[in-house]
């Protein structure tokens, strides 16, 4: 038996010619894919992506920069991890300060991953800080009336509170009633010193009826109604007319001896001697009151 070789046609060797720079090309955009994504070397701005978050207002300042994102491929997302920042200054600053953003990484991974870090320090001019109030003429409208709603609700969301803890002329088991609540004095308090912030104070008397031992041999209980100054306290007002959560608490109005609170210098005297001269008060004209039980 004899054996021929047929050599293969033209079609086969046009279609092997096809397979073989097919694969040539997929080699070849893997190479490039591979130096591209892991042996090119790639400036990296350490600087570009930062945020810059200030608290508090113009003079007392505070300042912190991060990086948040968290999208960036592999290698780089590794890299970006190992960066620190670092700020001068921090603390204390004012609108046009000048700020330095320094930047510290990881000079291995930068290394490992062909990284070639730019823009590590940059120059940041502060702006578009709160600043105090010049004068309580600049206080908005709309600005008070948010301050009543978060007064309103705030006494209505801690007013259980209120009427168990600091009714301390009832009988320990009783149980107040809330009889009425009524706002008697608004004043903006001035900070004399940039280390003290600026404040509105809301006064209200808050009156409850709960029972009193009225006999001083044994325990004889009468319904008699009470009355207390209760103050909520609006901290950090500036020119940003922002009323943070965290800004805004109550408490009872604590003063010796027997004294008319209804007498507004009375009670002027006792919001100086609270705070000493801390403050410079202004009395501010109150809103149109409707008894809320």
């Amino acid at each position: 038996m004899s054996t021929h070789f047929k050599p293969p046609g033209k079609e086969a060797m046009k279609s092997k010619t096809i397979t073989s720079i097919c694969m040539l090309a997929i080699i070849i955009s893997l190479y490039a894919t591979c130096y591209m994504l892991f042996f090119r070397t790639v400036d990296v701005d350490l600087t570009k992506d930062i945020s810059i978050v200030y608290d508090g207002e113009s003079g007392s300042a505070s300042v912190k920069v991060f990086n948040s994102i968290t999208d960036y491929n592999q290698r780089k997302q590794e890299f970006m991890d190992s960066v620190a920042y670092k700020v001068s200054p921090k603390k204390n600053l004012q609108n046009g300060d000048t700020l330095l953003i320094s930047s510290t990484y990881d000079e291995d991974l930068a290394d490992q991953y062909h990284i070639h870090p730019i823009h590590t320090i940059r120059k940041i001019t502060v702006e578009n800080l709160p600043e105090r109030l010049s004068s309580v003429d600049e206080l908005q409208p709309a600005f008070l009336k948010e301050i009543n709603q978060r007064g309103t609700s705030y006494l209505k969301k801690n007013m259980e509170q209120i009427l168990n803890e600091d009714f301390t002329d009832f009988y320990i088991n009783s149980k107040p009633e809330l009889q009425e609540q009524k706002l008697m004095y608004r004043i903006f308090m001035d900070a004399n010193k940039k280390s003290n912030k600026d404040r509105i104070l809301d006064i209200y008397a808050i009156t409850a009826k709960g029972q009193v031992n009225v006999s001083a041999k044994g325990e004889k209980l009468e319904e008699k109604e009470s009355t207390i100054y209760y103050m909520i306290t609006y901290n950090e007002i500036n020119t940003s007319f922002m009323l943070r959560e965290e800004n805004i608490y109550g408490e009872k109005l604590i003063y010796s001896g027997t004294k008319d609170l209804t007498n507004q210098k009375v009670f002027e005297k006792v919001i100086q001697n609270k705070y000493g001269k801390q403050f410079h008060i202004t009395f501010l004209d109150l809103p149109v009151y409707t008894d809320d039980k």
